[in-house]
């Protein structure tokens, strides 16, 4: 009897730790799993300090999401000889990486790099937001950053590779030093009137689309400015409210649309709006507006260094077509906008 029950307590120790080592075998092959099974999962930036430890860079990961075990990952890191070759710095990851495809990434010491198009005319508003998209810096950080340094105007619109966490002062010396190489040397021709032709030429961006109708239109702003008329410009009140939001914390939109869109003539606007007590209201304020309001392009500074004279007092855009519409009288401007703007 004592050998029958010594037999049952063996066989059922053993099978007590074979359902401990299956059990322990399951969880360390679902740790082995990504996340997420989803190819198109959202990437993040995680980063790695300096002198930090794969068990506190496995705590931080699965504390993260990226990771289903910090354990698994210790292990894997271990069995694959690479625990103590990871490097400090800041990668892009996602929940659809492996643990091992992960510790590749992180013992490569490739610092994550992202390629961007920063579009003719976007303003700091924008580049900030598509900046942010690419996940190169924080929502806010640049816009801060170039507000304080009175950079609008000043920051070529150009495609540009920056690493992931880069300097907001990097970015900008970068871009800075494109509008140096590219444009200073078209503004250097008339010093005098360099300043008005970067802040003319970033309404030109926002209002008109080829560089003949921008020539007009840069010839309209430099008559109406003559006559002391007020240049009634949408762009810059576009401009005065993303700058009033900005300044007053309002969330910024990070869909598609909203990154790649200047924050100029595309927004909507309200009659409120042209009630905004701003020094770009060009509504309210006469003359033009105290500095650009987007980074402008060749063809936009070309076009306000060389204004085309007309008997054009005013201007606007087919919806449906691009074209821009110009008039000489206050009537023939109102019987545009009603055939053109107010029938669509």
């Amino acid at each position: 009897m004592m050998v029958r029950s010594m037999k049952r307590e063996y066989l059922g120790g053993a099978a007590a730790i074979a359902v401990v080592f299956i059990a322990g075998v399951g969880l360390f092959l679902s740790g082995l799993r990504p996340v997420s099974a989803a190819a198109n999962a959202p990437r993040v930036v995680f980063e790695v300090s300096k002198g930090e430890g794969f068990r506190t860079v496995a705590d931080a990961l699965a504390g993260a999401g990226l990771i289903r075990s910090s354990l698994v990952f210790d292990a894997v890191a271990l069995l694959d000889g690479r625990a103590g070759g990871l490097k400090a710095g800041s990668y892009r990851l996602s929940p659809s990486m492996s643990p091992a495809a992960i510790i590749g990434v992180l013992s490569s010491g490739a610092a994550a790099e992202a390629t961007v198009t920063i579009p003719e005319g976007a303003d700091i508003f924008v580049i900030d937001r598509i900046l942010s998209a690419a996940l190169i810096a924080p929502p806010g950080k640049f816009a801060h950053y170039a507000l304080s340094e009175n950079l609008e105007g000043h920051l070529f619109p150009d495609t540009y590779q920056f690493s992931i966490g880069e300097d907001p002062a990097d970015i900008a010396a970068a871009m800075t030093k494109d509008f140096d190489a590219k444009a200073a040397p078209l503004l250097a021709a008339d010093p005098a009137s360099a300043a008005r032709a970067v802040v003319i030429a970033s309404i030109l961006e926002k209002e008109v689309q080829s560089q003949t109708d921008q020539e007009i239109v840069a010839g309209i702003i430099l008559r109406r400015l003559a006559i002391g008329m007020p240049l009634d410009i949408d762009a810059t009140i576009c401009y005065a409210k993303s700058l009033g939001g900005f300044l007053a914390g309002a969330p910024s939109s990070t869909d598609a649309a909203s990154v790649m869109a200047p924050s100029g003539g595309a927004c909507m606007l309200s009659p409120v709006d042209f009630t905004i007590k701003s020094p770009y209201n060009t509504y309210l304020y006469k003359g033009l507006p105290p500095g650009p309001i987007g980074n402008p392009g060749i063809s936009a500074i070309t076009a306000a260094l060389h204004p085309q004279a007309s008997s054009y007092l005013y201007y606007l855009t087919d919806p449906k077509t691009g074209k821009t519409i110009f008039a000489k009288t206050l009537d023939e401007q109102n019987q545009n906008r009603v055939k053109y703007l107010e029938s669509n």
